[in-house]
This record gives structure tokens, sequence and C-alpha cells, in this order.
């Protein structure tokens, strides 16, 4: 069984967070996850910013502008 399959199955809430890889700076996302993990969240969905993100919202579609420049 998988990682997230055995999560999904434990009979309690989920924290699931997503971020913009590179976002603040490209040099934090390794920290980010670290930390992410340390406080007890249980996925991470990491995006990989693109330059027209059509279907995010606009707090997404302004942390993939930012980390691609």
């Amino acid at each position: 069984m998988n990682r997230i399959s055995h999560k999904l199955q434990e009979n309690k809430k989920l924290l699931s967070i997503y971020f913009s890889a590179g976002y603040p700076n490209l040099d934090d996302t390794v920290s980010i996850i670290e930390n992410l993990e340390k406080n007890g969240v249980d996925m991470i969905e990491i995006g990989l910013p693109f330059s027209d993100p059509l279907a995010d919202g606009p707090t997404i579609k302004e942390s993939s502008t930012a980390a691609l420049k």
C-alpha cells in the first residue's frame, strides 16, 4: 500500500497543503517541504510554476509569476 492510500484509510481529517515551487525563492522549496512535514502536514502538493495558470486562482497565479521571475 502506498503512503497516500494509507493516509486516506486513516479515520481522521487530513491536512493537505499546496504551494508553488520556487516561491518566494527557489532555494526555499526544500526547507518549506521539510517544515511542512515537521509540522504535521499529511500531504504536500508542489505546484510547478508556469506562465499561464488559467485554471488557478489569483493567489496561485501570483506565486507562479513571482517564482518564474
